[in-house]
């Protein structure tokens, strides 16, 4: 799912039905199009994260609910002490079905597991609940199978871990979005937040939805290891605390009064 997806999903957990144009008209001044936030509720409704209940309305479904909550929970695991336990999936879709596996690879990736062999995925935590979600999702509850464990005979080198997990790219991700939250995004937060009242709670909230949909990416692509499995250089978790504390101050700058308040 895109970080834009996600974030109007997030919306709608807030919100009663929301109107398409008042979400389009939140969105335009971030810049994004009226056919773009239409596509991405057609997209959501499609699979089966929101329904529209009348005409122009939009409200979330409790498979919605659900991935909401997966993904936010993510996170919390960097708080986490490990184990040393292992949960693994085994899940055999056809090459007739390609676009099935590759819809489900994307979804578990983005829970939190990494590649191990083929068709084969790991995780340091316990996603066993997000996994059964996904496999109905996709409609492979009978072509795969869950386990939980310990490795026998050796561990997973750094090397292994990076590759599994992808954190090359991560870092990359972390460093691209470090750049604009230090460069761009909290001196105009700073700026918005020192003219107090007299700041436009729109000005506000579109900042504090432009953070978010960086930080939800970041949720995405982040695997949330224990440090055990991250390397020593891994700056992750700390930019990524830095920026919610972001999130958190321009929330607190909007007013209560506001038409935004209730999706803080």
């Amino acid at each position: 799912m895109l970080s834009i997806e996600k974030q109007i999903l997030f919306l709608l957990s807030r919100s009663a039905p929301m109107d398409t144009q008042e979400l389009i008209t939140i969105y335009e001044r971030r810049g994004y199009t009226a056919p773009t936030i239409r596509n991405a509720l057609s997209h959501l409704k499609k699979n089966g994260y929101a329904v529209s209940p009348a005409r122009s309305l939009y409200e979330i479904t409790q498979a919605g609910r659900t991935f909401i909550r997966t993904i936010n929970r993510k996170p919390l695991f960097y708080d986490r002490a490990w184990d040393g336990s292992w949960h693994l999936v085994m899940v055999e879709i056809p090459e007739a079905e390609r676009r099935r596996r590759d819809a489900f690879r994307a979804d578990i990736r983005q829970t939190g597991f990494g590649l191990l062999y083929h068709s084969v995925y790991i995780a340091p935590w316990d996603y066993s609940e997000e996994v059964r979600e996904l496999l109905g999702k996709h409609g492979i509850m009978d072509r795969a199978m869950q386990f939980h464990g310990s490795l026998q005979g050796r561990t997973l080198t750094a090397e292994e871990t990076a590759e599994i997990w992808e954190l090359p790219a991560a870092g990359r991700e972390y460093e691209e979005q470090w750049a604009w939250y230090t460069g761009d995004c909290r001196p105009a937060a700073e700026s918005l937040i020192a003219q107090g009242e007299a700041a436009d709670p729109l000005d506000l909230f579109t900042l504090y939805l432009e953070l978010g949909e960086v930080i939800s990416g970041l949720y995405l692509v982040d695997p949330m290891l224990p440090p055990e499995l991250l390397p020593a250089d891994w700056q992750g978790r700390l930019r990524l605390q830095s920026m919610q504390d972001g999130l958190r101050r321009l929330a607190e700058a909007i007013p209560a009064g506001s038409p935004y308040a209730r999706f803080l």
